[in-house]
């Protein structure tokens, strides 16, 4: 083989090996066999698992026409069926004289050129036909020799398995289609659903409790126990509806969670109150410490810590104990809730945050639930950045701790912007991401015109500290969208309190995903363009003066 043909497989080896982007190195390795071949036209055809077919997936040189890339083989068809077949590598010199090959649909004036030598090489990974590298010539002098140099079968070996490489994942992300269209109807049947079993329930309930508050008239003992047990499972159907919408939110990744800086402990002590009546002869004992502040849905984690509770309460026997205790580790919030109660079996601990399980249990403890309990504390913990784990003895009991990142005001806009720009590429839409700069940056300033942003701006919008000064606005809008709300909200600061003072706020703005994807490239620009806005401003205000004077 030539030392310049050689030293071009070479360089296209290399660029397989670090796999550039795949159009772009299948259309450059065409051209590399083209000029190696000094063949007139090639062709890659790429074999589909699921109907044996093989088509053209790249093709390059003379007379590529678009008929020719609809042409499909079935293993065995034409020349190149059968060396996808038989694995063996076929070159004729004159090919319009073997019967294997097919003459690709004619032009409608008739006149066509057929080829003359035609080289056919199977791309082979592990056993597996993946494609077909087609060389094709119009004149029968090129005998293709070079082919037989280990270069250029280290070439083909290599070009083989990118190609599987590209068609596995073409079949995952079909797959993943699928099953998120799937689980998207799934999720929005099951919406529906509760929706409609919800209302009824809650007329029952309430008509249950007007009734046993006297509206109807005076009770037996009789009826008012009849009417608690109707009462009783209206709240369990509720309960139960409640959670598989959240399932469904969770599933569909509809599931917005509402964060702020907040008090976990606080939430603890009152998730206790509410639970006191269940705990009965049960000890229960709260050690909770003060602790510095979590990002979170103050509701949210209101659910996770109830339902890890009722959880506890649930299996945990009667003179049973169960220990809630927060603390902080380092720069996370870890709250445990432990148990002595029955214990789960180390087969069943893997299945203990997966959909509907239920852990076997003596009736006289345990009062089954719905088995969504812990999916849903799971994933709503995850949401918040944190983790959750388990760990469980039979017969001793069962403790299950969450770690929740403590607030920061870096940490709540990195989470934010993570969670709105997912939004906005699920919408089709972009995120608006704008600094909102004061000339007197002092914090009691800052927190007011937080506070009032807040006030004005959409329920899906986020204001929050900029680590490096001011403020940051983030929303899921496109570019109308934006100006509208860049318009309200100077309105609102144009009519505020004295100490805003509106003459001293500065904007800046950048988009996601048209001029970045990661904040703090998104973040950079958008503090350029206030800082351009305050100094040309200033430079206006100077040439007015000036002027004045």
């Amino acid at each position: 083989m030539r030392v310049r043909s050689k030293g071009l497989l070479d360089r296209w080896l290399k660029k397989l090996e670090i796999q550039l982007d795949l159009e772009q190195l299948m259309v450059g390795c065409c051209k590399a066999l083209l000029e190696l071949s000094e063949a007139d036209r090639i062709s890659i055809m790429v074999l589909d698992g699921s109907t044996e077919e093989l088509s053209v997936r790249w093709a390059h040189g003379a007379r590529v026409k678009p008929h020719g890339r609809n042409m499909k083989f079935r293993m065995g068809e034409g020349l190149c069926g059968w060396v996808a077949r038989s694995q063996k590598a076929f070159c004729v010199l004159d090919a319009t004289k073997d019967p294997r090959f097919v003459l690709p649909p004619r032009k409608a004036n008739g006149r066509f050129r057929p080829v003359k030598t035609i080289c056919c090489l199977p791309l082979v990974v592990e056993g597996q036909t993946v494609g077909v590298v087609n060389l094709s010539s119009f004149s029968s002098s090129r005998r293709f020799l070079w082919l037989r140099e280990p270069a250029a079968q280290r070439f083909l070996q290599r070009l083989g398995q990118v190609i599987a490489q590209a068609v596995l994942l073409r079949e995952m992300e079909t797959a993943s289609q699928r099953w998120r269209l799937k689980a998207k109807v799934t999720s929005e049947t099951v919406a529906q659903v509760s929706h409609e079993i919800r209302t009824p329930l809650t007329l029952i309930m309430e008509g249950t409790q007007q009734l046993l508050d006297g509206l109807g008239g005076s009770l037996s003992s009789r009826q008012t126990e009849t009417l608690r047990l109707v009462k009783n499972q209206s709240e369990r159907m509720i309960k139960l509806v409640t959670e598989l919408l959240d399932v469904s939110r969770i599933e569909a990744g509809r599931m917005v969670l509402h964060r702020k800086p907040m008090d976990l402990a606080e939430v603890v002590r009152e998730v206790q109150t509410h639970c006191q009546p269940l705990i009965l002869s049960r000890k229960l004992k709260l050690a909770a410490d003060s602790i510095p502040a979590v990002y979170g849905d103050r509701v949210r984690l209101g659910q996770v810590v109830e339902n890890l509770l009722t959880n506890a309460i649930k299996f945990t026997p009667a003179e049973g104990s169960i220990t809630v205790s927060l603390n902080a580790h380092g720069r996370s919030a870890e709250l445990s809730v432990s148990d002595t109660g029955i214990g789960i079996p180390k087969k069943e601990q893997y299945k203990l945050f997966q959909k509907f399980f239920q852990p076997k249990a003596p009736d006289q403890i345990a009062q089954r639930g719905t088995g969504l309990g812990l999916t849903i504390v799971k994933e709503i913990v995850q949401l918040h950045g944190g983790t959750i784990r388990a760990a469980s003895e039979p017969g001793q009991g069962t403790t299950f701790t969450v770690s929740l990142p403590l607030y920061t005001p870096a940490f709540a806009l990195t989470e934010e912007f993570r969670v709105m720009r997912e939004q906005a590429a699920r919408e089709g839409t972009s995120l608006a991401c704008q600094v909102l700069w004061a000339e007197s940056n002092g914090s009691l300033e800052r927190s007011e015109v937080m506070n009032l942003l807040r006030r004005h701006i959409s329920r899906e919008d986020r204001v929050l500290v900029n680590p490096e000064g001011g403020l940051v606005l983030l929303s899921v809008t496109d570019s109308d969208g934006f100006q509208a709300i860049r318009q309200r909200l100077e309105a609102v600061l144009g009519s505020s309190p004295e100490w805003i003072h509106p003459e001293r706020l500065r904007w800046g703005s950048a988009f996601v995903p048209e001029e970045g994807s990661e904040l703090a490239v998104v973040l950079k620009l958008a503090q350029r363009r206030a800082r351009e806005q305050r100094e040309s401003q200033g430079l206006l205000s100077r040439e007015t003066k000036g002027g004045a004077g």
